[in-house]
């Protein structure tokens, strides 16, 4: 008797597994993932130098629920300006929630290095945007020298020679 009352909730443990794990695979998030390939001159960062940035990227778009939006996006960004060429490798997500004003970026969106030089250029970490002030108020932590106007190394050595 004993056998057969373990046997039972054995089962029955299976089924409310099985009913579980189907309605999570019935409902597996909207997933779209696309290629970019897009070219801009930056005239901004550095006074008096036009950076031609030309990225190439890979972009995937999850909707978790109608609250929860979620973008990765990974890439190369290859930079010139008077005759130099410099590349970042990025990979940032980006958190979307529709219902807040907030959006919230984690990772990096710049890695500039120079053999011999070191870093030029790093924007990583977090990001919080809170869209509904004017001008928008932005929280962050870790180094964030594009954010921060911290770009006087990266503009020394595309003026240098």
């Amino acid at each position: 008797m004993k056998l057969r009352k373990q046997g039972a909730v054995l089962v029955l443990v299976v089924a409310l597994l099985g009913t579980g794990a189907a309605a999570a695979w019935a409902n597996p998030p909207a997933k779209v993932v696309f290629f970019d390939s897009f070219t801009f001159d930056d005239t901004w960062t550095c006074p008096g130098i036009t950076i031609t940035q030309h990225n190439e990227e890979r972009d995937t778009i999850v909707e978790f629920s109608p609250t929860k939006l979620q973008i990765q996006r990974h890439g190369v960004a290859t930079l010139t300006a008077n005759g130099k060429t410099l590349t970042s490798n990025f990979s940032a997500r980006i958190f979307l929630d529709p219902t807040t004003t907030e959006v919230k970026v984690v990772g990096t969106v710049y890695n500039i290095q120079v053999p011999g030089r070191g870093n030029l250029l790093l924007d990583a970490g977090n990001v919080v945007i809170d869209l509904s002030t004017d001008p928008p108020t932005i929280r962050f932590s870790g180094p964030h020298q594009q954010l921060s106007g911290d770009v006087a190394g990266l503009c020394a050595y595309l003026a240098g020679p």
